[in-house]
């Protein structure tokens, strides 16, 4: 697969020699679109991609290994930030399901004590309403 059409989960699957070797996979598409990019861009950037001899169309591969080169650390840079995302929003995770699990023991407490709360309500009432008819007795 070209490089450039390869999402930041695939690259997160692939080890550093895969997208290193992708990356010279994609060396001479590469060449073209960063001469031409280069070239529309500022004049002294164009220089450093185009041959001193304009009928010469070889190209600086040293300067372009220099930018894939620093293309490749921006991409681990960014897939080792997105792994550190990712351990972090598991180890979040790890903490909500802990913190559900607590809430729902606490749910489940709070439901018990409303029913003993209830029963010993009409326990008062039942012992109340008897207390009334002993008084009412004498």
């Amino acid at each position: 697969p070209a490089l450039h059409s390869l999402s930041l989960p695939a690259l997160h699957s692939l080890s550093l020699p895969a997208v290193l070797s992708l990356s010279l996979l994609a060396l001479p598409a590469a060449a073209q679109n960063v001469v031409a990019t280069r070239t529309a861009g500022t004049p002294a950037t164009a220089a450093v991609f185009q041959p001193a001899d304009a009928s010469n169309p070889s190209i600086d591969y040293a300067v372009l290994r220099e930018d894939l080169a620093r293309q490749n650390k921006v991409l681990v840079d960014q897939v080792s930030t997105a792994r550190a995302i990712m351990k972090k929003n598991q180890e979040l995770l790890k903490e909500a399901q802990k913190l559900h699990s607590a809430n729902q023991k606490l749910a489940d407490e709070k439901k018990k004590l409303e029913a003993q709360t209830v029963d010993m309500e009409k326990q008062r009432e039942a012992l109340k309403a008897a207390q009334t008819s002993v008084d009412a007795g004498r």
